[in-house]
């Protein structure tokens, strides 16, 4: 016989009213045994310790710190710590986990330690810029005092690690920067012999020599020309002296009596042999220079003007009969023309010759300067990484000085290890809550159970659905067998 399902709300609770007895027995059984073996489930606490990042006394803009950020920082740190000798000794002065270090090893134990310990940013505990300013270290043991002694000594390993390796990081950075200042030292001076050689080898040719060797390639032009022009005016006072001594050019005599001389050309003469010695040792603008040859010029104009006469005859005579014939001075004169052109003319040859080595080594100038450019690109590129050296070198020596002054950037206990007064597991609350509802889930089930095996038709919709007949009377449940239970069903008849 097919049974009618419940099919409504007060199916339902027609059911927990006839199974009441299933659902509240199984219920309290379940929930007083869930209290009593709740006492037995092994309790753990937690406790917690923040710890705060101290900046540096020295503001960064001075002394750059030696340490990444904190974040990075406290990651590494706490891989530091964890593998570390700090638990071993933490787990043995507390007797932590006894019955684990019965059956395994000391790195098993350890490694159950990692997984009760938690290091996470503390809330609200970083800036706009997120820099870490404070974390929190927790801990979960077997006993509240354990647990709390426990976390201490955890946070005294951060403090302390953070420390050591703040000074380690430190001094390492600065001996590193040491040794690489050295070798960037000893490359700087091989790249600056390098570009002196270069220098002495092309010495004139260099790019920064170009406009010296444009200076003094006019300078010695200038000097040319003024020396091809005193050579000049020597030739012809050369030619003018040959004429008057009747010589030919290459020296013969061609008459043993020259022609005599007034006195005014004599003074001519004079004062053409003092230009020729001023024009070796000044310039044609020098104020003797252009002084003798007004002089001069004026001289030949009087000469031009003067009359013929013996006068030039008894002078001669008179000169020859005091001192040095006419002939031995103009041969003198001439004499020092011939010297003072062949001086000129050497001068001459050396002045082209200097010329020429300008004018070939500025020539050169666009391949020494390319190849000078290269070398010494790469020399500056060294002087570069050698003065970034050096001023690394000196930042990391006072971030060592700080951290050795305790003055860089520290981690302090903000807010020391609590002691827990309420177990962090199993919670007490979500236990109770637990054990209710299993007991509720096992009332309802004996409840359902028992009504899946009971066969009785309770009222008049099951009997249809049993019979697939309709259903014409249906008489209300029988009262108690009683005296006082009979009175009262039949009070109740009289009053329908």
């Amino acid at each position: 016989m097919e049974r009618k399902p419940p099919s409504s709300i007060g199916d339902f609770l027609a059911i927990v009213k006839r199974r009441k007895y299933w659902i509240i027995v199984p219920f309290v059984i379940v929930t007083a045994l869930g209290v009593v073996l709740g006492h037995f489930v092994p309790r753990t606490y937690q406790s917690t310790t923040t710890i705060m990042v101290v900046p540096q006394k020295v503001p960064t803009a001075y002394v750059r710190p030696s340490t990444s950020d904190v974040e990075n920082r406290l990651n590494r740190i706490g891989l530091e710590v964890m593998n570390g000798t700090g638990f071993s000794r933490i787990i043995n002065s507390l007797d932590l986990y006894p019955e684990l270090r019965k059956k395994a090893s000391t790195a098993q134990v350890i490694a159950a330690m990692r997984k009760d310990i938690s290091v996470s940013v503390a809330p609200d505990a970083t800036d706009h810029q997120g820099n870490v300013g404070a974390f929190t270290i927790s801990y979960i043991g077997p006993t509240p005092q354990k647990t709390q002694q426990a976390t201490k000594q955890i946070a005294d390993l951060f403090v302390a690690e953070n420390t050591r390796e703040g000074h380690q990081r430190a001094q390492g950075t600065d001996a590193f920067l040491s040794t690489q200042v050295t070798e960037a030292a000893q490359q700087l001076a091989t790249e600056q012999a390098k570009v002196q050689a270069f220098k002495d080898a092309h010495l004139g040719s260099l790019p920064e020599q170009a406009q010296a060797n444009l200076g003094l390639i006019a300078q010695y032009q200038a000097a040319l020309q003024s020396n091809s022009t005193a050579i000049d005016q020597a030739s012809q006072q050369r030619v003018y002296l040959e004429s008057v001594l009747n010589v030919t050019p290459n020296g013969n005599q061609e008459s043993s009596a020259p022609a005599a001389l007034t006195p005014l050309q004599i003074e001519l003469s004079q004062k053409q042999a003092e230009l020729h010695a001023d024009l070796l040792k000044y310039t044609p603008e020098h104020p003797d220079v252009i002084r003798l040859q007004h002089d001069i010029a004026a001289l030949k104009a009087q000469i031009k003007l003067a009359p013929k006469s013996a006068a030039p005859a008894a002078f001669s005579a008179v000169t020859q009969a005091n001192g040095p014939s006419q002939t031995d001075l103009l041969r003198g004169q001439l004499a020092g023309l011939n010297t003072e052109i062949k001086a000129r003319s050497a001068r001459q040859r050396e002045i082209e010759q200097k010329i020429s080595q300008l004018q070939n080594s500025m020539a050169v100038v666009p391949a020494v300067q390319t190849e000078f450019s290269s070398l010494d690109s790469q020399y500056q590129e060294m002087q570069k990484n050698y003065n970034t050296l050096v001023e690394k070198q000196q930042e990391a020596k006072m971030a060592a000085q700080l951290d050795e002054n305790n003055d860089s950037e520290q981690f302090m206990i903000l807010q020391p290890a609590n002691l827990p007064f309420k177990p962090y597991r199993p919670d007490p609350t979500l236990l109770h809550m637990g054990v209710v509802l299993i007991a509720l889930l096992i009332g309802f089930m004996c409840a359902a159970f028992a009504e899946l095996r009971d066969d009785t038709i309770h009222d008049a919709d099951e009997a249809a659905a049993y019979l697939k007949l309709p259903v014409i009377v249906a008489l209300p449940k029988s009262p108690p067998f009683s005296e006082e239970g009979w009175k009262i069903a039949a009070a109740k008849g009289k009053t329908a």
